[in-house]
């Protein structure tokens, strides 16, 4: 079997800012916006996370321990180690666990 490439690295640089992008969604900025944050205009978070999930390179130390803390912050499972394809994984996941939330709100007022 062929060895996968490696993360480019303008990938592992869109992930981090998915993550960073997620973090202001959820907590500090849009938190009731339906309007998911894009990446440079260009990628959302939904769309770096599926671009991404198909590298098994590790994450930063950083990234990993700050997605963990986001998951564990909002009852989502953590990564299950510290590859990319893990991280993407855990937060798309974040991702559809807070856009059901707004939706759930979004539903619930007249």
């Amino acid at each position: 079997m062929a060895a996968k490439p490696p993360i480019p690295k303008d990938g592992a640089e869109a992930f981090n800012k998915a993550v960073a992008a997620f973090y202001n969604w959820t907590v500090e900025e849009e938190r009731d916006s339906l309007i998911e944050p894009h990446i440079v205009q260009r990628y959302s978070i939904g769309a770096v996370c599926d671009l991404i999930r198909a590298f098994d390179d590790p994450m930063p130390e950083n990234v990993y321990q700050f997605l963990t803390w986001l998951a564990a912050k909002l009852s989502g499972d953590p990564p299950a180690d510290r590859s990319y394809a893990s991280g993407a994984k855990c937060l798309k996941a974040l991702r559809e666990k807070h856009l059901s939330r707004i939706e759930t709100s979004h539903q619930a007022d007249p």
